[in-house]
């Protein structure tokens, strides 16, 4: 990742701030690029795809929710069981459908609060994921 040079910064100064970074905060930046990175492959994984287990990952909604009205309550649906049912790092899921952009009302963005246990403690985790133009799930 490439981060903006901080005004009157030298190269080994910022080094020295990175190097610097407390073993709690790694260990919990690392703990939620895991989390990142497995809800990314979790929800990219189509229903069905697994042999192991059948029920991973989300069903495609263009054939599962034909009949349901509301398709973005029947999305937080999913996801939300998606999450809690494979990424057991993280309680008590919250999933809300984000308002319709006018720009883009075709856009499926959805808002996730969850907690995850850390140091002994409840930290609330915040995060989107959008489906982008190939059917990928973003998660940002």
């Amino acid at each position: 990742m490439i981060t903006e040079r901080g005004a009157g910064s030298s190269l080994f100064e910022r080094i020295s701030e990175a190097a610097n970074v407390s073993p709690r905060r790694r260990y919990r930046g690392t703990l939620l690029h895991s989390i990142r990175d497995n809800l990314r492959n979790v929800l990219n994984t189509r229903s069905s795809s697994c042999y192991g287990s059948p029920e991973l990952g989300i069903a495609d909604f263009n054939a599962d929710a034909s009949g349901s009205h509301n398709i973005r309550e029947w999305m937080v649906q999913a996801i939300r069981n998606c999450i809690l049912c494979y990424e057991p790092r993280i309680s008590d899921v919250v999933v809300s459908a984000a308002a319709e952009d006018n720009h883009a009302p075709l856009d499926l963005r959805f808002h996730i609060v969850a907690y995850m246990n850390f140091s002994h403690k409840q930290d609330v985790l915040e995060f989107d994921i959008l489906l982008d133009n190939h059917q990928h799930w973003c998660v940002e």
